[in-house]
């Protein structure tokens, strides 16, 4: 990896983020107390840039832990997102008002889990089919080859979790805080129920929350006789009423939509080259990478609303 960082990519949706990863990086091994805190403003900025992108803040600012709870409660991340944002943000917030809860290990646990955060965030917002780099320890000072990647779990071990499971007392807290909110995740779909809502009509009221600006363009496809079938992190998935044809549309700021490679005419061949995400999972399987097949389909990529309907209205 040379004098580069691990988080150059974040560059390319933040260069105040790109400019931190580079100071935490610097101070890793040194300074574990200042990559905490630093790492903690990190996160916060992150879950700010998701809470704009989703459009959560309309009516009041919200503190940085109500945004992290709020994007969970409304299934905007997962869980596995959701504790380690909490874990950082509390280890942080400790850090900054007691040194000695400071650790190198907590250093290079949180470098892991911000690079984790920022493949999720670039995938997610920025590039579909971004492919994150292989993940590294950055070169210690006084050492003249960066630790390598095969050696990085036994190094942070036990630290470095699997599951999730509780390693610590942060842990616990996290866990804790977790609960509560699924239980009011739980009363909410409760409260649907009670007000008489069906599977598709809470479908549908969800994806307005999530992503209010693709409003106009669910409704492209719902002109073009396509029903919204699931939808997920990466992908809403749409099937047409009559044919019963599975298109995909992308969560990206590009409009753009994936095909299934069986269901292609010649007239409608991508200049794209396909593309594999387990979120395409109505679409054909083979070998990519790995060793397990994943899903794949191609890529067509539109400059506007119009030219999407114009598309979809030829393809029907």
């Amino acid at each position: 990896m040379g004098n580069s960082s691990l988080f150059e990519f974040v560059e390319q949706f933040s260069s105040e983020l790109g400019e931190l990863a580079t100071r935490i990086e610097a101070q890793l091994f040194s300074q574990p107390q200042a990559v905490l805190i630093q790492a903690r403003l990190y996160s916060e900025e992150l879950v700010r840039l998701i809470s704009k992108e989703e459009g959560i803040e309309e009516v009041y600012p919200l503190k940085a832990y109500e945004r992290i709870h709020k994007l969970y409660r409304q299934s905007l991340i997962e869980e596995d997102l959701y504790m380690k944002l909490e874990w950082v943000r509390k280890k942080g917030n400790k850090a900054a008002h007691d040194v000695s809860e400071s650790d190198v290990m907590d250093a290079i646990q949180v470098h892991k889990y911000l690079f984790e955060m920022s493949v999720w965030y670039m995938q997610v917002y920025v590039s579909y089919d971004f492919e994150a780099p292989v993940y590294a320890l950055p070169t210690r000072a006084g050492l003249e080859t960066e630790i390598p990647s095969h050696k990085i779990d036994e190094i942070i071990k036990p630290y470095l979790e699997q599951t999730l499971q509780k390693y610590d007392d942060m842990w616990t807290e996290v866990q804790e805080q977790l609960a509560l909110l699924k239980a009011d995740k739980e009363n909410a779909q409760v409260t649907n129920n009670l007000k008489g809502l069906s599977p598709k009509q809470e479908l549908k009221e969800a994806a307005i929350s999530k992503e209010r600006e693709n409003i106009n363009r669910y409704r492209i496809f719902t002109k073009s006789n396509f029903m919204l079938t699931n939808e997920s992190l990466k992908a809403a998935e749409f099937e047409h009423k009559l044919t019963g044809e599975v298109i995909y549309l992308l969560r990206n700021k590009e409009l753009s939509i994936m095909l299934n490679p069986n269901s292609i005419a010649d007239s409608f061949k991508s200049e794209e080259r396909e593309r594999h995400s387990t979120a395409l999972r109505r679409f054909p399987k083979k070998i990519n990478k790995g060793q397990t097949p994943t899903s794949y389909g191609y890529l067509y990529k539109f400059q506007n609303e119009e030219e999407l309907l114009d598309f979809l209205k030829a393809l029907s």
